[in-house]
């Protein structure tokens, strides 16, 4: 999924919600983000929450703000619950 942030207002959102996952196991979140702007308008905060057993608030894990220059970063994140909960990452 690549979101070009030129194209929205400022404060609009875009969100990508995973599966919610229920194994007791550790589950990797791997991406590739790019945060920048031609102009030197601050392109915004990326965020990483995560949702446990479908509570009504989801918990930052990871976040970036600001620009990352021109080149794409890769990031990669543990993330794990034990049996019975559940979780899902937005």
């Amino acid at each position: 999924m690549i979101v070009i942030s030129s194209d929205h207002d400022p404060g609009e959102k875009t969100r990508l919600q995973l599966p919610t996952m229920k194994e007791n196991d550790t589950h990797c979140i791997d991406f590739s983000y790019l945060l920048y702007s031609k102009n030197g308008a601050n392109p915004g905060t990326l965020n990483i929450l995560v949702r446990v057993n479908k509570g009504p608030l989801a918990n930052p894990i990871w976040n970036v703000t600001g620009s990352t220059g021109k080149d794409w970063l890769r990031a990669e994140l543990a993330v794990s619950t034990f049996w019975p909960n559940e979780y899902q990452a937005d």
